[in-house]
């Protein structure tokens, strides 16, 4: 069970959402009123009209299908109106509806079905996990901030550096597009600074903002908490639900973990768990393929080429790149 104070700490975050949506809703009706009176005229009307049609109905019910064919009638022409002078002004129509941060659950925290929605099972998993900053993460290292400019164009073996990372670039972009369908994971590799968190990252927030949950942790924990959990030092479920159960596992900097007995029966068991699943992941290590396979036996590796596609990262040091530039 998630621990009470991260509960009550999310359903507050969820209450300060909802007001600012019903704040910022407030401020776009006011500044369209400003600016277009007419449309505060249509709306007083409707609602002026709407309580007429419900006192009539009360009043005479045996005229019921009358009066609301009436009220339909004027209430279609007052919607037409105002979509048309909100149109012509540039105005979005739908200005007056709540824009919550989660459309699927209105900002509660649970869908129409009185279940845990994704973003409140997100939010449990970075509170939980001192994770928090993915948020930050995703926010910096996304699609729209990707840039190849810090991968070179010459040509070595038939492909740049650049070309190389823009059709990984691609292959992501489609991955995201077609995350349900997909039944492969990712594995990047290759040396330090090329953009493969970078890139696991705005992955991530694509799956987020599809309503997917997302588990991100390096691999030295990930094997430090398995650990804690066989022999005790920890007691905690959640853990594990979520390495298996999440829609993305991320698992960053594979290979700089310190070497632990059961660091290789683990991630197999992970991956071929998920894999069974058809829930996917995303694999990142500076480590070559071959050095995977002794590090991780052969059983791993042919798990990897049968259930996920492989991208090698390629070009100089990125991280190096921006502080020379500084």
């Amino acid at each position: 069970m998630a621990d009470e104070r991260i509960v009550n700490k999310i359903i507050s975050e969820y209450e300060r959402l909802r007001e600012k949506a019903a704040n910022e809703r407030k401020k776009r009706i006011a500044l369209v009123y400003e600016k277009l009176p007419r449309v505060k005229e249509i709306d007083a009307e409707i609602t002026r009209r709407g309580g007429e049609n419900v006192k009539n109905i009360l009043a005479y019910p045996e005229r019921k299908d009358e009066f609301n064919a009436d009220f339909k009638s004027n209430l279609r022409r007052l919607t037409d109106e105002k979509n048309k002078l909100l149109t012509e002004n540039g105005i979005d129509i739908d200005f007056d509806k709540y824009k919550y941060a989660c459309e699927v659950c209105g900002d509660t925290g649970y869908d129409e079905n009185g279940k845990k929605c994704a973003c409140f099972k997100q939010k449990l998993i970075n509170e939980a996990y001192a994770i928090s900053n993915m948020d930050k993460m995703v926010a910096e290292q996304n699609f729209d901030t990707f840039s190849a400019d810090y991968y070179s164009e010459a040509e070595k073996n038939g492909i740049s550096p650049r070309g190389n990372i823009l059709k990984i670039l691609s292959n992501c972009k489609r991955f995201c597009d077609n995350f349900a369908g997909e039944d492969k994971s990712i594995l990047f590799y290759g040396g330090v600074g090329l953009g493969k968190t970078f890139m696991s990252c705005a992955v991530a927030k694509e799956v987020m903002d599809k309503g997917k949950t997302v588990f991100y942790i390096r691999a030295s924990r990930l094997f430090t908490m398995f650990d804690d959990y066989r022999y005790g030092r920890s007691t905690d479920r959640d853990f594990l639900d979520n390495v298996y159960g999440c829609d993305l596992l991320i698992i960053d900097d594979l290979g700089t973990e310190m070497n632990g007995a059961n660091n290789a029966s683990v991630l197999f068991d992970i991956v071929n768990e998920r894999a069974l699943s058809g829930r996917k992941m995303i694999i990142n290590t500076n480590l070559g393929l071959g050095e995977l396979e002794k590090t991780y036996t052969p059983r791993f590796t042919s798990r990897l080429y049968e259930n996920f596609y492989i991208y090698k990262f390629v070009g100089e040091d990125i991280r190096l790149q921006k502080l020379m530039n500084r």
